[in-house]
């Protein structure tokens, strides 16, 4: 559970891996995004592919697939969603440098991780839903962010509190989500998340 800071190396993936990893992650999100639309519930869904990517090929990886996320949400959807990668494009490099020194491989590391990175992401989302949709998207957060915008008399303020307050909601269950997905893959894409002792246990065998 201690937190310990020291460079590490992501491991170096085959470009064949790779070509599947990225539209897999991406796959993923959309996933997310359907099981959200279908479910009706108030959170994102739409980044476990992006964090997935992240903790296997590194903080520009997870851009990438970010960047991908929104230019194909962009296409199939609505042509203003492309500035969606400008958020979860945050959660990529902040998680992904993190790992990189090696934060992330405690449960406490990665906790204080998400708790400083999810409330600058929630800024930079709350800016472009503000200003890109008028703070209000049709979906069912809406009927959170009228009450905090009522509350707070400010449409900046109530946008950038719903997403804080989904935002953390909405990252508990990628992190578990993504956390399962890493349990069944080889054990060396375990080694930059807090399932790097399983890792350890794996190579001993």
């Amino acid at each position: 559970m201690g937190l310990k800071i020291e460079k590490v190396q992501f491991q170096k993936i085959r470009p064949t891996y790779l070509a599947a990893l990225i539209p897999t992650a991406v796959a993923i999100n959309f996933a997310g995004v359907a099981i959200r639309q279908y479910l009706g519930v108030p959170l994102f869904l739409d980044s476990g592919g992006t964090f997935l990517a992240t903790f296997i090929g590194g903080p520009w990886i997870g851009f990438l697939v970010a960047v991908l996320q929104a230019v194909a949400t962009a296409l199939l959807i609505n042509p203003t969603l492309i500035l969606t990668f400008l958020a979860t494009g945050v959660y990529a490099i902040m998680i992904g440098y993190a790992a990189k020194y090696s934060i992330t491989r405690s449960w406490l590391g990665l906790i204080l991780t998400l708790i400083v990175t999810i409330p600058i992401a929630s800024v930079v989302s709350s800016y472009v839903y503000t200003y890109a949709f008028g703070g209000f998207t049709g979906t069912s957060y809406d009927i959170l962010a009228a009450v905090l915008v009522k509350a707070s008399g400010e449409l900046f303020t109530g946008i950038f509190l719903k997403d804080l307050i989904t935002g953390f909601l909405d990252k508990i269950v990628i992190v578990a989500i993504v956390m399962a997905i890493l349990r069944v893959l080889p054990a060396q894409f375990r080694y930059l998340t807090p399932l790097k002792a399983e890792s350890d246990d794996s190579s001993d065998l």
